[in-house]
């Protein structure tokens, strides 16, 4: 599969011991807006995992979960458009622009492999979803993990821009207490949220933000056919109680675990716990 796409060059991922027992290994694609980065580990014959990651990261934040799944999958990272290594180009952020680039990233996976399973994290759970919904033929689940549900007809996103914005500007002029003034939580990685935001340019925050008010996502999550996973994490606003039990009767057929004790970055604050839900639902699918 791998010999599809190119071997990338550059510094590789920031975590180094991620680079020993599991291999990660820098890919690109060329996608229909530019070049496309992905980290890949495991079996390269393996199910392939997909994780696609929210407004701000990249596939970086994703390679603890990679290295926790079992060695049999080929595990795989994307750097959505407009952030880590992938160009970035000024327009194009939308639910069917990620879902031109994801049908190029899928044209390299092996024909020898089980259909792949695509896992993703906020904005890139709302892009996982349109795509299955669209494609539902190239895939053998989805995994959403705590999506927006903005959209028509719908409450909007509910934390405004500068949210995302306001934290760059603030890295980019290098006022370094502004910039951690917006992250208070314990413990917090300051040196792995600044790393994303250099590497995420601002057109990409602000389509991205428009798009998730744009964007049907409802519409989406109503059509999905295929063996489907929403985790909702219930110390975030995004999926109130009220919210998830509308989705359960609008599409029975999607399986819901709700982690209550979980802000939004579900990946980042539990990774072991969301490692070990991954492992049990892929073993499921086999």
């Amino acid at each position: 599969m791998e010999g599809v796409w190119s071997a990338a060059g550059g510094e590789g991922v920031r975590d180094e011991a991620a680079n020993g027992a599991r291999g990660i290994r820098e890919l690109t694609v060329t996608g229909p807006a530019g070049k496309l980065r992905l980290l890949a580990s495991g079996h390269e014959q393996g199910r392939p995992v997909l994780f696609i990651h929210g407004i701000t990261e990249n596939a970086e934040a994703f390679v603890p979960i990679m290295r926790g799944l079992p060695a049999e999958y080929g595990a795989y990272a994307l750097d959505l458009r407009g952030r880590g290594g992938s160009d970035k180009p000024e327009k194009g952020y939308g639910a069917l622009d990620y879902a031109l680039d994801l049908l190029a990233v899928w044209n390299g996976f092996s024909g020898h492999a089980e259909k792949p399973v695509l896992v993703g994290h906020s904005m890139g759970g709302r892009a996982a979803c349109s795509f299955a919904a669209l494609y539902p033929d190239l895939l053998g689940a989805v995994v959403l993990i705590d999506p927006p549900l903005s959209g028509p007809g719908r409450p909007p996103f509910p934390m405004p821009i500068g949210r995302f914005l306001e934290p760059k500007r603030a890295l980019e002029a290098g006022d370094m207490a502004r910039f951690r003034s917006y992250y208070t939580a314990p413990g917090f990685d300051y040196e792995r949220k600044a790393k994303e935001l250099r590497e995420c340019s601002e057109a990409a925050i602000v389509g991205s933000y428009e798009a998730m008010n744009r964007d049907p996502f409802h519409a989406y999550y109503r059509m999905l056919k295929i063996p489907a996973l929403l985790i909702a994490a219930g110390a975030s606003p995004l999926i109130p109680q009220e919210a998830e039990d509308e989705l359960k009767a609008m599409n029975p057929g999607v399986g819901v675990v709700r982690y209550e004790d979980v802000g939004h970055e579900v990946h980042k604050l539990a990774p072991e716990r969301l490692t070990e839900e991954l492992i049990r639902y892929l073993a499921t699918l086999s």
